[in-house]
Order: structure tokens, then sequence, then C-alpha cells
């Protein structure tokens, strides 16, 4: 069967959708695009209103260009319990796994709860890439941030056994993978056995073999002095997206979000103390209920004193089922928009800071492949470097590295 895969919101469903997409092309499916394909896979998210608009037009779009026989198949965060709809199978994050079984066998999804929920029964994601690949490692939330649905519709926190994960990056390393992202909602909760996640990382770091491990965005609730020690690892990527949202300390209280500006950038300079250059980004939330233009100053005042190289910015959207949708000082749009266009410009400029802090260094380049005499990858700082020579994919080179301020990445010769 041919299939199509849409897919939206974090890197979580990415990891899972990118290991469905493996299984069903393992098991003999072909990957196309959405015209030529007999089922759409709609992986949804549903932690903004926004989101959800976007995966009903996506939802939309294929019953539009549906044709007979066609098959559409909505998973992810917007569907929370299993239900059919004509041509249209709901299935949710806990029965996600069975989805490549259900394409051999239509009449399992009738039965689909007598095989029981599963978080972690994911294939390693083998077809999604030749260099960097996702491990899913946790998932769920009860940190019940006052703007978040997650809570509602991923769960409690549930961690994956260690011996699985340690099984899954050995697999991994032995098939020539070179970095491993480990992902969830909230890896920073990792807890299997009494065992949280330090314990974890030093027991990836010790398997044998010629990698890197990168972190995906983490609370920093869940920095310590013994996290800060473990990232300088050699094996470990030098960079965290480490979630800020607002550098006001009032909002930040409204949010729910369990610490204080001033705790955020003591857990910053745990790290830097360690190693100055450490790449830090972040995400931060303009227009939350109640911020004032005070609010707003400090958090650009935060986000220049912590010289993040990049900033995801979100203007704050109510999500149904949520405190902050109740919340009634709302700020106007048009406020929104302006203060997201001032805090891009100030991060624009932060990185180009930044990139400009390793000209003329040495470091080391994981390549990704070349295509027209360009070669392009990152460093162990994940900082996005180009090189006109013409290397390997999944190898690593040592590189002095410039900047170019016009593409605004690094350029480099291979030492």
């Amino acid at each position: 069967m041919k299939f199509a895969v849409m897919s939206l919101g974090c890197r979580l469903n990415t990891a899972e959708i990118q290991s469905l997409s493996t299984a069903l092309q393992e098991a003999g499916h072909e990957l196309t695009d959405r015209d030529n394909a007999c089922l759409h896979i709609i992986n949804s998210c549903g932690v903004t209103a926004a989101s959800e608009r976007k995966t009903r037009r996506l939802l939309y779009r294929s019953i539009e260009c549906a044709r007979p026989g066609i098959k559409i198949i909505l998973t992810g965060c917007c569907a929370e319990t299993q239900r059919r709809e004509g041509s249209i199978y709901y299935i949710s994050n806990d029965y996600k796994y069975l989805i490549p079984d259900i394409v051999s066998d239509w009449s399992l999804f009738e039965r689909i709860e007598t095989r029981g929920a599963s978080r972690f029964a994911f294939k390693p994601a083998k077809r999604s890439s030749k260099t960097r690949i996702n491990i899913k490692i946790q998932d769920g939330c009860d940190n019940f941030c006052t703007y978040c649905v997650i809570p509602i519709v991923r769960g409690a926190p549930v961690s994956r056994p260690l011996s699985a994960v340690l099984d899954e990056l050995r697999e991994l390393a032995d098939a020539g993978y070179k970095e491993f992202l480990l992902t969830g909602v909230c890896i920073g909760s990792y807890s299997y056995d009494g065992q949280g996640l330090p314990y974890l990382l030093e027991k990836l770091l010790l398997v044998p073999g010629n990698f890197r491990v990168h972190l995906s965005s983490i609370s920093p609730l869940a920095v310590d002095e013994h996290i800060a020690d473990i990232l300088q690892h050699p094996k470990m990527v030098k960079h965290l997206s480490l979630s800020l949202q607002s550098g006001s300390g009032r909002i930040l209280e409204k949010m729910n979000r369990g610490y204080s500006p001033s705790a955020y950038m003591e857990k910053l300079e745990l790290v830097r103390k360690k190693n100055q250059t450490f790449n830090f980004t972040t995400d931060i939330i303009v227009g939350f209920p109640g911020e004032t233009d005070d609010d707003f100053a400090a958090t650009l005042e935060l986000v220049r004193s912590a010289g993040f190289s990049h900033v995801h910015i979100f203007r704050y959207s109510p999500r149904p089922g949520t405190k902050a949708a109740q919340m009634t000082d709302r700020v106007p749009e048009h406020v929104k928009s302006a203060r997201g266009k001032i805090l891009s410009r100030q991060c624009a400029a932060q990185k180009k800071k930044y990139y400009e802090s390793f000209q003329e260094r040495e470091s080391v380049f994981l390549s990704e492949g070349a295509k027209n005499g360009v070669s392009r990858g990152f460093n162990e700082y994940y900082v996005p470097v180009e090189s006109n020579t013409v290397l390997p994919a999944n190898e690593f080179f040592r590189i002095r590295t410039r900047f170019s301020e016009k593409r605004s990445i690094l350029t480099g010769d291979v030492l």
C-alpha cells in the first residue's frame, strides 16, 4: 500500500511517526506524497488551539482529495479515543504503535484494545535519517503549567526501562548511526527503578562506539551539578534547549513554571562555569495573559543576559481546558505581534554573536552528506556547518570554522 504522512507538533511526535513510517516501509508499504497515497496518516498536535486548527485543515484536505477506497488515520494528541467515522480511523497515542499492524489487517482496529496500551513499543526509526536519530525515553507530564494541555492529552509521566533504551542505542550504534537525540515530553523527569536521567546518561555513554548523545528540550528544574558534569563528556552534544517561557518572575508564577528568573540563570551558570561556549537555546511565550511592558522588558533583559543562540518564539493563544484560557487579562494581538518582532530582532543579533565565537576555531563536525559540492552538518555545539569539501555522510571530521554573516552559518575547512 502507498501511504503518506502528515505530522505536526513536538520532537516526540516526530520520533513516533518516524518509527511508524520505518515499520510500514519494512513491511513492504511505500512512502509517497498525499496525491498518490491510498492511506493518509495524520499525526496530530493538540498543544495549542492553533495546532488543533492545523490538524483539522490537514484532515479536511485529506477528505477533499480522497479517492474511492482511500483510508485516513488520525492519531496523536487530537485522537483521545479509538473510533471510526467512515473511512477515518481515530487512534490514540496509547495505541499508535499498532498502526503498522492495523494497516496489514484492518479488522484489528475493532479489537485494538485487546492488544494492550503502550507508549514505548516503537521500532527504531532507521528510515528517518542516516546520521541523527531519535530515541524515545519518556512520555507524559504532571507539571500542569497553566497554559499547557499536555498533562491532559499525554497523561502522567512514564519512563521507558533503562535496558530497553540501552538495547536500542546499541542496535542503532551497530547500524552505524552517530548521533542519538533523547526525546520525550519531559525527559528531565525520567525515572525508572529509582534511577533518573543522570544514571541513564552515564550508562548510555559507556556503550562502546564513536557517537554522540543529544538531549531534547528539558526543564531547568532538571539541571543540577550532576547533569552539568555529564554534559562535559566528549560524547555529549554541548547544547541544551532549556525551556524558559518568560523572563518575568510574576508571569512565571502565573504560568506555574516552578522556578524564578534568578534560579533559571543559576542553572545556566552551573553549566557555563564548566564550558563557557556551551550553546543554550530556549522557548519564549509572548503575550501571556497579564504580561505588561515591564514583564516583557524583563524577558528581553534575561534573554540578553543568557546569551541564547536561538529562541523559539510563540505568541500566546488560549488552549481550552487550561487555567490560562480562563484568565481575563488578555494581551491584544497587535501587542503580541510587536513584542514577538522585537524579541526576534534581538535573538538574531545574539545568534550572530554566538556564531562569531567560532571564528577560526576547531570543532568536530558530523557530516550529513554532500550536495552540489557542499557538505552540511552540525558541530558538537549543534551549530550548522558547511564545507566546500565533499565529505561522506555519517562521519566525524575535525574542522576549522569561520562565520558567514550573509548565510548565518559556519563554514569551514577540514583539517
